[in-house]
């Protein structure tokens, strides 16, 4: 019986052990986009975030997204025009999706958040400038120009 338990225990070890992650780090990002007014309804509308500043981390193993707020700066007085909105990574031709949310309430907030993915961004967030992109899909024609700020982080693990 004693076999057993000191089996168990050397395994719990060697689990506990490789799970071990290394120290985190929450990365902040700032981007704004303009939207113009009168947008169509029918269409999904791209805006591309150019010159995102890196970050220079030489340990970094994996930044997963932890979260994106979008808000209005002036303009619209609430995001309620937006039905649908997707942040992605853009490289090159390849974009991969690290947030969303599908069938936005009509809430009558200055702000809405979306849900992050399951994304390593390391390759991303380390290069001098990066780039995003903003997929919106909306529920009305915006009738002023917005200016959206879009705040978003991840969470770094570093590695030895």
């Amino acid at each position: 019986m004693k076999g057993i338990y000191l089996l168990l225990l050397c395994c719990m070890t060697i689990c506990f052990e490789a799970c071990q992650k290394g120290p985190t780090t929450d990365i902040p990002f700032r981007a704004y986009v303009t939207l113009p007014p009168y947008l169509n309804t029918g269409l999904s509308h791209h805006f591309v975030l150019q010159n995102i500043p890196g970050v220079n981390f030489d340990n970094l193993v994996n930044a997963q997204p932890a979260y994106v707020t979008l808000t209005v700066e002036y303009g619209e007085i609430n995001l309620d025009f937006i039905h649908q909105a997707f942040l992605s990574t853009k490289k090159e031709s390849m974009i991969r999706e690290m947030a969303y949310q599908t069938d936005l309430p009509i809430s009558n907030f200055r702000s809405i958040q979306l849900y992050p993915s399951i994304l390593d961004m390391s390759e991303h967030v380390t290069q001098d400038l990066f780039e995003m992109e903003l997929k919106l899909i909306l529920r009305s024609i915006p009738v002023t120009e917005t200016r959206i700020r879009i705040d978003f982080g991840v969470q770094g693990e570093l590695g030895g």
